[in-house]
C-alpha cells in the first residue's frame, strides 16, 4: 500500500511560539513584523507552517524543557515534510549555540538574542548556507520599532534597553542577553508617538534592569529623563516600566514617578531574599537594610505606591533561618504582588559551582509558604479598598466573563466591572464592591 501523501504547507507561512518574559514577547513581535514585511503569512497551527520558530527562555530549565518537547514532536513532522524549516531563537539559542544543531539534526537555524532582526534573510539563505547558528552579540538593531507586529488593544510594550551588567550568580541573562545597551531616547519617543497615534494608550518600557537605562549612551540620558520626555506625548494615558534593580532606583527616578501623573505608581524591584548571607552569595550588591531603605524612600514620596518583588527560595545552603528572614521581609514590606520561584541550577552561571543542597520538597514547601503569605497580604489590601472609588484604565473584555470589562489601577491592581460601551482605552472611576486576593470587583 502506498504511503499517504502528506500535504505541504503553503510557502512562506510561519508559526511562532514564545516562551518566557515580556521582552521575549516584544522580540517575537519584531520577528513576526519583519517576516510579514517580507511577504510571510502568520498561521496559528505549526502543521500549516513552512517555518516554525520557537523564541525561547533560559531563566529556568522548565521553559527549556517545553522547547525540547516541542522539538521532539517536530522530528517526525520534519521527516514527513522535509522542506519544513525549524528555527530556535532567543535565550536558549544564545546559551547553547551550535550545540543545538548537534543535538537536534532537524533544526535548521539557531538565532541569538541580537540576531533576530535578520530572521527573514537568514531563512531565505538556508538553501545556500545550509544549517546555521548565528549568535554574535551586536549593537541595537534600532529601526524605531517600525516592523513590530503587535496585537491590537490598549497596551504596547517597548524595549528600551537589553542586557545586564550585574552578574548575579544564579542568572543567565548576562550570558544570553549580553552587556547593557540602551536605545537612543529620540528613537524611543518616535516609537511611542507612533503607537499612541495607532490607538495604544498604555506603554510599558522594558529592560532587564530598566532603571539602568541610558548609562551606555554617554549623553546624560537616564530613565527619569526618558519618562519626562514621553509623559508629554498627547494621547498617552499611562506609562509603566519593568524590571528594576534596587541599586539603580535613584531619588531622581522616585521623584519623577511621584510627580508625573501618567506614570504608574508601581515599582517592580525584586528583593530575591531577605538574608544578607544569601544576598551576598547571589551577588545582589545590596543588603536587607538597603532594600528596606529603598522601600522607605519610595513610600515617603508615594504612600500609595505598589511594590512588586521576585523571590528565589532554596538557593544553595539556604537554612531555615535564612528563609525565615525572607518571610519577615515580606511581612514587613507587604508587597502588592510577588513572583516566587524555587532555585534551579542554570548551566554557565557562577552558582553552578555551589552544591544544590536544599531538598526539592523543602523548596516546594518554602515556595508555597511565601505564595500563601503573599495572597494573605493581597487579600487584606483588597478588602481595605471595599467601598472606595478608584480610577482604572479600561483595557478590554474580562478573560472569564464576556459581560464584564477589566482594567488596572495606577498601582497595577486588576479590577473587573460591568461592561459599558465605548470606554475601552479610557480612564474611568469605579467603586470597589468585593474582591479576591487577585482581583477587585467594582460597580
Amino acid at each position: 500500500m502506498d504511503e499517504p501523501v502528506i500535504p505541504s504547507a503553503p510557502p512562506r507561512t510561519v508559526f511562532l511560539e514564545t516562551f518566557g518574559c515580556q521582552m521575549n514577547v516584544a522580540d517575537s513581535e519584531q520577528m513576526l513584523g519583519r517576516l510579514t514585511s517580507s511577504g510571510w503569512t502568520v498561521v496559528e497551527d505549526p502543521a500549516q507552517a513552512s517555518l516554525v520558530v520557537f523564541n525561547t527562555c533560559s531563566v529556568r530549565d522548565h521553559a527549556e524543557g517545553k522547547v525540547r518537547s516541542r522539538l521532539g514532536v517536530l522530528r517526525e513532522e520534519k521527516r514527513q515534510r522535509p522542506h519544513l524549516r525549524i528555527a530556535i531563537a532567543g535565550c536558549m539559542a544564545q546559551r547553547e549555540k551550535d550545540d543545538l544543531l548537534k543535538k537536534w539534526p532537524h533544526v535548521d537555524l539557531v538565532i541569538g538574542t541580537d540576531q533576530f532582526g535578520r530572521l527573514p534573510e537568514l531563512v531565505e539563505g538556508l538553501e545556500t548556507s545550509g544549517r546555521l547558528a548565528t549568535t554574535a552579540f551586536a549593537d541595537w538593531e534600532d529601526d524605531a520599532g517600525v516592523h513590530a507586529l503587535r496585537p491590537e488593544g490598549v497596551n504596547a510594550w517597548v524595549p528600551v534597553m537589553r542586557g545586564c551588567n550585574y552578574n548575579c550568580t544564579y542568572c543567565v541573562v548576562p550570558y544570553t542577553r549580553g552587556r547593557e545597551k540602551s536605545r537612543r531616547p529620540e528613537s524611543v519617543e518616535d516609537e511611542v508617538r507612533r503607537l499612541v497615534g495607532q490607538g495604544y494608550r498604555q506603554i510599558t518600557l522594558l529592560g532587564q534592569t530598566v532603571d539602568a537605562y541610558g548609562k551606555t549612551l554617554g549623553d546624560g540620558s537616564n530613565l527619569a529623563r526618558l519618562l519626562r520626555r514621553l509623559h508629554a506625548i498627547d494621547g498617552l494615558l499611562r506609562l509603566r516600566f519593568v524590571t528594576s534593580h534596587p541599586k539603580d532606583i535613584t531619588d531622581e527616578l522616585l521623584d519623577t514617578v511621584a510627580e508625573l501623573p501618567k506614570v504608574a505608581k508601581h515599582l517592580h524591584v525584586p528583593a530575591q531574599a531577605g538574608s544578607d548571607r544569601i544576598l551576598r552569595m547571589m551577588g545582589r550588591r545590596y543588603t536587607r537594610a538597603e532594600y528596606l531603605h529603598f522601600v522607605e524612600r519610595a513610600r515617603r514620596r508615594m504612600p500609595e505606591v505598589e511594590l512588586l518583588s521576585d523571590f528565589i527560595v532554596g538557593f544553595p545552603s539556604e537554612t531555615a533561618e535564612d528563609f525565615q528572614q525572607t518571610v519577615e521581609l515580606m511581612q514587613q514590606v507587604r508587597f502588592g504582588g510577588s513572583y516566587v520561584f524555587t532555585y534551579s541550577v542554570r548551566p554557565g552561571t557562577p552558582a553552578v559551582r555551589l552544591p544544590d543542597d536544599v531538598p526539592e520538597e523543602v523548596k516546594r514547601e518554602r515556595c508555597n509558604r511565601l505564595l500563601n503569605l503573599q495572597l494573605e497580604h493581597q487579600a487584606a489590601a483588597h478588602t481595605a479598598l471595599h467601598g472606595q472609588e478608584v480610577e482604572v484604565l479600561v483595557e478590554g473584555e474580562s478573560k472569564t466573563d464576556a459581560e464584564m470589562l477589566h482594567g488596572r489601577t495606577i498601582g497595577n491592581r486588576n479590577v473587573v466591572f460591568p461592561r459599558r460601551d465605548g470606554i475601552v482605552g479610557t480612564l474611568q472611576r469605579v467603586r470597589i464592591e468585593r474582591s479576591t486576593p487577585l482581583t477587585l470587583f467594582a460597580s
